[in-house]
């Protein structure tokens, strides 16, 4: 368990680095804490978005931020996606969005008691972005 001092949210996304890397610290600025729980699978918003969900991924999924909010006290989560991403790099970065949109849905659903966030993250030069979805 963490110690009272730390502070967390939660990342549920795409398992690229260069997302995870500014996710983390997007939202170590936007919610004034320390850490990032990052829970990630390739191409995890498309997987969620799905019309047959797999349940073993949900229970994992589920289970993962279960520990993030009981454990560290996480009382954020943001849900990404990102730009060039391997796992969905047929998807057009509208139909990328949607699967955000469909997947914070669904951990809201989930979760109905905390707080998410959908992103998505955009190569800007050298630099990734994150811009949030409403």
């Amino acid at each position: 368990m963490s110690s009272a001092s730390e502070t967390f949210f939660t990342s549920v996304g795409c398992m690229d680095g260069r997302s995870e890397c500014a996710v983390a610290k997007w939202g170590r600025k936007k919610f004034g804490v320390e850490y990032a729980d990052a829970i990630t699978e390739a191409g995890l918003a498309g997987l969620l978005a799905q019309d047959h969900l797999d349940k073993y991924l949900i229970d994992s999924l589920e289970n993962k931020i279960k520990i993030s909010l009981e454990k560290h006290h996480s009382k954020n989560i943001v849900v990404s996606g990102h730009e060039d991403c391997a796992a969905s790099n047929a998807a057009s970065e509208e139909k990328h969005k949607e699967d955000i949109l469909k997947a914070a849905e669904l951990i809201s659903l989930i979760f109905p008691n905390t707080s998410v966030t959908p992103v998505y993250v955009k190569r800007d030069g050298e630099e990734w972005t994150v811009k949030e979805l409403k």
